[in-house]
Formats: C-alpha cells, sequence, structure tokens
C-alpha cells in the first residue's frame, strides 16, 4: 500500500508587508496604471533625508519634519503636489487641494466643491448655488438645488425643505409643513392655517379670538365662526348663526329661522311650522294645525276644535271615514262609532262594543263587565270576580285568592291554607300540615305530614310511616321492607340499594 503524504500546510503571510502594486501608490491621487515609469534615481540618506525621482515623480523628506511628493509632466510642467511640513499638510492638484493644519484648520477642494473647517465652523460651497454653514453645536444651515435645513437647536427651531415636501419648527411654538401643494401652518396657541391648492381647500383657526375659517372652493363650500356668529354656505344653502339665540338655515326647498324664546319658522316642501308665544301653526299635505292657549284646531282628512286654557273645556272630534265623533263637555266624555259608544263622567262611566261587550264603572271602585266569553265584576281593590271561558277568579284581598283553569287550580286562604293543583299532581298546606300528591305510570303517590310530629305515605306497590322523622319508622316497596330506631334504617330484606343493617342476612348466616 502506498505511503499516505500529509499536505504542507500554507505559507503564513506578513500583515505588515505592503504588496509591490500598492506600495509604490500610497500618497499619490493617481493609480498604479498612471504611475511614471523610468529608473529610480535616489540621494540623500534614504529614509531618513533624501531625494528620490521615478520617471516625473520627485520626492523629497526629511523625517519627520518635511516630506514633498510632486508630479511633473514629459515637458517639466507641476501635474499635483504633497507636501508636509510637521502638522500641516498641503497638496495641490488640478481637481483636488487640500490644505491642514491638524487641529485648527481644514481647508479641501474637490473639484468645483470647497470646504472649509475651523473648529467649531464649516463654511463650503460648492456648483449651482449650494452652500453650507455650521457653528457647531449651535447653527447648520444649507441651501441645494433639491433642498436644503436651517438647524438652531438652543432656539428650538428646525427646518428641511425639498422639492415635494418641507418642515419648519420655529422657537418650539411656530411650525410650517408643507407636503406636495398641500401647506400647514401654525403658532401655537394662537392662530393656525393651512391651503391646499390643487384641492382648492384652506383654512385658518384663531383659538384665542374664537375664529375658524374653512373654504372648498371646487364644492363651493365656506365656513365662518367668529365669536358667537357662525356662517355655512354649502352649494345655495347657508346658515347664519348667533349663538345662543339666532339660528337661520336656508336652501332651495327649504328655510328655517329660530329667534329663541319668541319665535320659530320653518318651511320645507309642503310643509310649514311657525311657532310664536301666542300661537303654533302647522301645514303639511295631511291637513292643517292651530294651537293657540284658548282654542286650538286640526283639519284634514279628520277634524278636532279644542276650547280652554291648559286644560281642555270643550272638544270635539269627527272622523268621517269611520263615522267616529267623539264630544268633551267639561268633565263629560263621550264616543260614538257604528260598532259601539264611550261615556264618562267623574261619577259614572260606561264602554260598549255592540254584541261583544259592556262594562259599567260606578264612582269610586264599582266595575262591571259582560262579554260573549264571560264576565267580571270588581270592588277596587279588595273584591275581583269573573269567568273568561272556562277560566274563573275569585279574590278578596288580602285572605282569599282563587284561580281555576281546565288544568291547574291555585287556592289560598291566607295565612291558614294553601293548595296548588296542575297536571303532576297537588300540593297543599294548612297550618301544620303538609299533603304531597303525585301521578305516575304506576298510579298516584301520596304523602302527608302531621308537623313535625308524623309522617304517613303510600304508593302503588308500598307505604311508608315514621314518628319525629325516623325516632320508629316502618318502610315497604314491593318486597323489600326496613325498620328505622333512633333515625338508625334497619334492612329486614335485601336492600336493592344496599344501604343499612340486614337483619335476615345475619339471622342466615348464624
Amino acid at each position: 500500500m502506498p505511503a499516505l503524504t500529509q499536505k504542507a500546510p500554507p505559507k503564513e503571510e506578513n500583515p505588515l508587508l505592503i504588496p509591490e502594486g500598492i506600495k509604490d501608490t500610497i500618497g499619490s491621487s493617481y493609480t498604479t496604471e498612471d504611475r511614471p515609469t523610468g529608473n529610480r534615481v535616489r540621494s540623500g540618506l534614504w529614509p531618513v533625508a533624501y531625494k528620490e525621482r521615478i520617471g516625473g515623480e520627485i520626492t523629497t523628506a526629511v523625517f519627520p519634519f518635511y516630506y514633498d511628493r510632486k508630479l511633473v509632466d514629459d515637458a517639466g510642467k507641476k501635474l499635483e503636489q504633497q507636501s508636509f511640513y510637521g502638522l500641516y499638510y498641503r497638496k495641490r492638484s488640478e481637481k483636488h487641494d487640500v490644505d491642514t493644519a491638524f487641529p485648527i484648520f481644514y481647508r479641501w477642494r474637490d473639484e468645483e466643491t470647497t470646504t472649509t473647517v475651523v473648529p467649531p465652523v464649516l463654511w463650503r460651497d460648492a456648483a449651482n448655488g449650494e452652500w453650507h454653514r455650521w457653528l457647531a453645536p449651535l447653527f447648520f444651515a444649507s441651501s441645494q438645488p433639491d433642498g436644503g435645513y436651517l438647524h438652531i437647536p438652543a432656539l428650538l427651531t428646525f427646518s428641511h425643505h425639498n422639492p415635494k415636501s418641507a418642515f419648519s419648527l420655529i422657537g418650539g411654538l411656530g411650525f410650517y409643513d408643507r407636503s406636495g401643494t398641500d401647506i400647514d401652518w401654525g403658532v401655537f396657541p394662537f392662530v393656525f392655517g393651512g391651503n391646499d391648492r390643487s384641492r382648492q381647500k384652506s383654512y385658518l383657526l384663531m383659538p384665542p379670538l374664537l375664529t375658524y375659517h374653512s373654504e372648498d372652493r371646487e364644492l363651493e363650500k365656506s365656513t365662518w365662526l367668529v365669536g358667537p356668529v357662525y356662517t355655512r354656505k354649502n352649494g345655495t344653502a347657508s346658515v347664519f348663526d348667533i349663538f345662543p339665540l339666532l339660528y337661520t338655515n336656508h336652501g332651495d326647498d327649504y328655510s328655517a329661522t329660530t329667534l329663541l324664546p319668541f319665535f320659530h319658522r320653518s318651511r320645507n316642501k309642503d310643509k310649514n311650522l311657525l311657532i310664536t308665544p301666542l300661537f303654533v301653526s302647522a301645514s303639511d299635505n295631511d291637513g292643517k294645525t292651530l294651537v293657540t292657549p284658548v282654542y286650538s284646531r286640526y283639519r284634514g282628512r279628520t277634524s278636532l276644535d279644542i276650547i280652554g286654557p291648559i286644560i281642555p273645556l270643550f272638544a270635539h272630534y269627527v272622523d268621517p271615514d269611520i263615522h267616529k265623533e267623539s264630544w268633551l263637555i267639561g268633565p263629560t266624555y263621550y264616543s260614538s262609532d257604528p260598532t259601539g259608544y264611550s261615556l264618562f263622567t267623574p261619577l259614572f262611566g260606561q264602554w260598549r262594543e255592540y254584541g261583544v261587550s259592556n262594562t259599567t264603572w260606578v264612582f269610586p271602585t264599582f266595575e262591571h263587565e259582560s262579554r260573549i266569553d264571560g264576565w267580571s265584576f270588581n270592588i277596587h281593590p279588595l273584591l275581583y270576580l269573573g269567568k273568561n271561558g272556562d277560566s274563573y277568579h275569585d279574590v278578596l284581598a288580602p285572605i282569599w285568592w282563587d284561580f281555576v283553569t281546565p288544568k291547574k287550580r291555585s287556592t289560598v286562604a291566607f295565612p291558614l291554607f294553601w293548595r296548588f293543583r296542575d297536571e303532576e299532581g297537588i300540593t297543599q298546606v294548612a297550618l301544620n300540615t303538609v299533603y304531597l300528591e303525585r301521578t305516575s305510570s304506576k298510579g298516584a303517590n301520596y304523602d302527608f305530614y302531621f308537623l313535625p310530629l308524623v309522617h304517613v305515605g303510600e304508593e302503588p306497590n308500598g307505604n311508608a310511616w315514621d314518628v319525629l322523622f325516623g325516632l320508629v319508622g316502618y318502610k315497604r316497596v314491593g318486597t323489600y321492607k326496613q325498620l328505622k330506631l333512633f333515625w338508625i334504617p334497619i334492612d329486614l330484606t335485601a336492600n336493592p340499594d344496599e344501604g343499612g343493617l340486614q337483619l335476615n342476612n345475619k339471622k342466615k348466616s348464624k
């Protein structure tokens, strides 16, 4: 088997070694491809104090006080020069200039852009009118073809803008905000305003003066609020109000005017309403109404006349469609139609529906009613007797109550007797006796309690009795028998529920 050979680890590179292609370009603004070629000529004590030339590149250095490198063309014209004098650095070229006196002065030119920094001041100018001015951290400003900014943090003033939007905060109170054609501005809390030229909208709000104005010229809408005066216009509709007294609203087919508390006038298509301290007048397609303190009337499909201040003393109502007529003369009311009549006085009243019912009331509390399916007689609030079909009732409050229907009956003789019967059974309480009866598919079950002494019960296949709820007792259900002594159940036969003591099992075990 051939021997396995181990691959040699890669050779480590010196991270401090500068590649040849980069070493010759350090400190120059041109690339390796543009670097001049030719023989290297060097004189002096390298690298402390020397002069070196490679083609059109000339380097002079006295370390660490002076360093100079310049580039000349074939005719000897200087193309670029970089110089370093202690803490001062200088560079000159066709497109780039630098002057630096660390740390108090910086100046550089990049083609048509010139920047000067004398901390904390920055001054920059560029083509197309662009400029920047800084006094950090107090003042920052700029103007550019596509926008600009102004920041004065100590005065809470910040602003920026561009062709599409702008925002300014002035002194922490004033602001200006622009987004497209929509502009909002204000000085909190004194005045706020805005407009949108594209949508033809504008508004103005001055809270201290209770003044507000908004306008939508495209929709022909405008609103004004100056103190208590409010106006609004929407096309042909208009509102004029003086709070809290005068309110007006007008349009093509309606109008309304209110002067509180004396006057109101409104019109809406076929409806009219007029309210004054002396009268109220209203009209619509159905009829006309007039209301005064002493006389009121209505004329339409029906008619109504009322005479009397506050409480009517006379009234007359006519409904010709159903041949109904009603009269109120003092405290007496009478109404009649083809189906019956009603008569009411302070001492007597009668309501009759021909062939259906007849009700009579006699002062103070007597009432009698007869119907085709029953009757009733009441003396409020003591006696109530009546029959309705197969049901009847009789009440003598508060001692006797009896309500009977075909399927149930409830009887109370308060406070001695209660009896309730329904389809499920009977529950009856009389003094200290209780009787319970329930029906089942096998027959009737009943229990009788003479509280608290004796209980007797019976069901279709058994019976039970006990004294003092189990001091002594006996129960049988079919073949199962149980005896109670001192409230302890003792099974005399097998218990289907396996409870109690089974004396018969003990006998068998013996």
